[in-house]
């Protein structure tokens, strides 16, 4: 190998290592819950509908409140007492979308996916105007029963970032809450609680109280475990 091939190579190691090493840095620092997390959230219009464009302008800090309270509450079981935990900036509403989520099962089309996403969410960041913030949460508002190219919510470790297809309406916001508790909690490291063919929660991780007597009917819901069985 000459000396050229050789500086190169240490030289594109080294970016490496000082990139899995920023990384490492950065996930035990936000998982050391020692201030609050920041979040930026990007309202985005998935269909033609006005309403659903309405919607989305509508969208403020105050509409995540809920959030806050279940990781307030939650994280006081590990001795954490962050009021709040996370502090929300909203991006301006796009009609930008992300590239389309591939099925489960195609590992290289998920590669390839992750690929393009961390350069769609690096641009939406580069151009967003606003301070540089520790998580992107992508915000992808349907009208309601709408379908559309997301094929499902998820939030990524490597890389900070979540997307959520949720939907319009005041009275759907705690559910749109919900999935997004649950993608945030992936980008902290935790995994679904529930079997992919089916849905079904998981015995017993992911059962809110698997203890119980008799276990069915649960009362309430493992917030990774999709659903109360």
């Amino acid at each position: 190998m000459s000396v050229f091939k050789l500086v190169r190579v240490v030289i594109l190691l080294s970016i490496l290592f000082v990139l899995l090493l920023c990384t490492w840095i950065n996930e035990r620092r936000l998982a050391s819950w020692e201030r609050p997390i920041w979040v930026t959230v990007y309202p985005m219009v998935a269909d033609n509908s006005p309403a659903t464009r309405a919607h989305a302008e509508s969208i403020e800090e105050s509409t995540f409140a809920g959030v806050n309270r279940f990781f307030e509450r939650d994280l006081r079981l590990y001795g954490v007492t962050l009021t709040p935990p996370f502090n929300f900036q909203i991006a301006t509403v796009s009609d930008e979308l992300p590239p389309a989520t591939p099925d489960r099962d195609d590992m290289i089309a998920i590669a390839v996916w992750s690929l393009k996403m961390r350069w769609w969410v690096w641009r939406m960041q580069r151009n967003d105007g606003l301070a540089a913030t520790d998580i992107q949460l992508f915000v992808l508002y349907h009208a309601r029963g709408a379908d559309s190219e997301m094929k499902m919510s998820v939030g990524m470790r490597k890389g900070m970032y979540g997307l959520v297809k949720a939907y319009t309406g005041r009275d759907l916001q705690e559910q749109n809450n919900v999935v997004i508790a649950h993608e945030l909690l992936h980008v902290f490291g935790a995994t679904d609680k529930y079997t992919a063919g089916t849905g079904q929660p998981e015995f017993p991780a992911g059962l809110a109280d698997p203890e119980r007597r008799p276990v069915y009917p649960q009362i309430a819901a493992e917030i990774m475990g999709e659903g109360s069985p």
